[in-house]
């Protein structure tokens, strides 16, 4: 992954989509399902919030969000993000489409996955394209913005093994590329959350020149995003 993907990652307004999932069978267990929301900061002043919803069950997952913002660059500029995202028990897409709305201008991305190819359709303001991409057997979605993305590689890292990083392949549909990003775990720590000390592990996330730090609660959810030299910050309470 470039530098310039993983800042466009963290605060570029860019386009969306939306996923349809397998319904459980009725031999499995009730699906389990995440509510939550990220509060996205940049020099300290909070600029959108993404909500998002997650259900398991035995062999599938499924992900929701609306993210709302505006461009730090340009107060005025108001972005909305929709996403719905279909995967299998390791977090591999099997659907997604995200749709988009930046200053009343709409677009969708819509993606079909096939053996080490996946394919995203990409349409707006009258245009329509398509892009390919070829990718291995295992790789996840870490789409631009969507932040609940992460929650994906923290429940795939192998925690308590600080041998050597961990990689993971990822794509990012708004980026129309792929690319691995190394993960290492530094150890625990308490943070602060609205005066509220909640014990994490600390993750170091490497994507080429950039380094983005994570805290993971018990649950392996990030609590708390950063990327200092951007001054961008991302926390859930």
């Amino acid at each position: 992954m470039t530098k310039r993907s993983i800042i466009r990652f963290l605060m570029a307004a860019a386009l969306p989509f939306s996923c349809s999932l397998a319904a459980p069978g009725a031999d499995q267990k009730k699906p389990a399902r995440l509510e939550g929301e990220y509060h996205i900061m940049v020099a300290g002043q909070e600029i959108g919030v993404e909500r998002y919803v997650i259900v398991s069950t035995d062999d599938a997952v499924s992900s929701t969000s609306i993210l709302q913002f505006r461009n730090p660059a340009d107060a005025k500029q108001k972005i909305s993000l929709e996403t719905k995202l279909g995967m299998d028990s390791r977090y591999k897409p099997l659907s997604y489409e995200l749709k988009s709305e930046v200053d009343g201008k709409k677009g969708t991305i819509q993606g079909s996955f096939r053996p080490n190819q996946v394919v995203f359709a990409y349409s707006g303001g009258g245009v329509s394209s398509r892009s390919g991409l070829l990718v291995g057997e295992q790789y996840t979605i870490l789409d631009t913005n969507a932040f609940h993305h992460f929650i994906f590689l923290t429940r795939l890292f192998d925690y308590g093994n600080r041998e050597k990083p961990q990689q993971f392949e990822v794509v990012i549909p708004q980026e129309k590329e792929t690319g691995t990003v190394k993960i290492s775990e530094i150890g625990k720590e308490d943070i602060q959350l609205k005066e509220k000390t909640i014990s994490t592990t600390h993750l170091k996330m490497e994507a080429g020149l950039v380094t983005i730090q994570l805290w993971v609660d018990d649950d392996r959810i990030p609590r708390r995003i950063s990327l200092p030299e951007k001054g961008i910050e991302v926390v859930q309470n």
